[in-house]
């Protein structure tokens, strides 16, 4: 499935993606008292792929499972993540560049948010 697909449901704006990503829901689960739901998706960038300007309506966790991801907000400068460390999805800011540092091998992660019920997490900028 690519981040194109409707994994998250309808979404209210494109979603942002590219060829040879796939998403995969984990998990949803309801949050008591509140109308979103905590989504954990795990998903994979395929060699050497570089992510297309995007946002996201909520801040989330990334934890990378596989590989070395590059990631950059604003006009922040670039910081690396290799496997076992999280990074911070950011709301507040354009996500300007997020990539697979590694041109044989995929980058695995996990996406953990809370979001409305058929909202995107990652939408066009």
């Amino acid at each position: 499935m690519s981040m194109n697909e409707s994994a998250d449901g309808p979404a209210k704006a494109p979603q942002a993606g590219f060829a040879g990503v796939t998403r995969k829901i984990l998990e949803r689960l309801a949050l008591p008292g509140d109308e979103r739901e905590l989504v954990v998706s795990e998903v994979t960038y395929p060699p050497g792929g570089v992510a297309p300007l995007h946002r996201h309506p909520v801040d989330g966790v990334v934890f990378i499972v596989e590989g070395v991801a590059e990631s950059a907000y604003g006009d922040e400068a670039p910081r690396r993540y290799r496997a076992g460390e999280t990074l911070r999805d950011r709301a507040d800011l354009p996500h300007t560049l997020f990539r697979n540092c590694d041109p044989e091998r995929p980058l695995r992660f996990l996406a953990i948010y809370a979001l409305k019920p058929g909202r995107a997490y990652t939408t066009e900028a």
